[in-house]
């Protein structure tokens, strides 16, 4: 019998990273609330494409993914700088629904 292979997840301070084509969702699928990250513009770094600015979302997360009411917004000028305001929002909206 053949072992059943484990696929890992990304994962950013502990909470899972989904990328759908330009959009990445971070956040538990099981909480009300998730963050959506889109990049709006990326550009080269040698071999590598970079992202150079995100829309991030602080969405409801209780209907279809994705399509949510969209409580907080904004715009970071690269994906960590994104992903760190948007864990940062994230945290603090789930403490204040707790």
């Amino acid at each position: 019998m053949a072992a059943v292979k484990k696929k890992k997840i990304l994962t950013y301070k502990g909470k899972p990273l989904l990328k759908c084509g330009d959009r990445i969702y971070y956040g538990n699928l099981d909480d009300k609330l998730i963050l959506a990250l889109d990049i709006i513009e990326s550009g080269e770094n040698g071999d590598i494409k970079t992202s150079a600015k995100i829309k991030i979302q602080l969405m409801d997360n209780t209907g279809e993914l994705g399509k949510g009411q969209v409580y907080r917004k904004g715009e970071r000028d690269n994906l960590y700088k994104a992903l760190d305001i948007g864990e940062w929002w994230l945290q603090d909206a789930i403490q204040m629904m707790g």
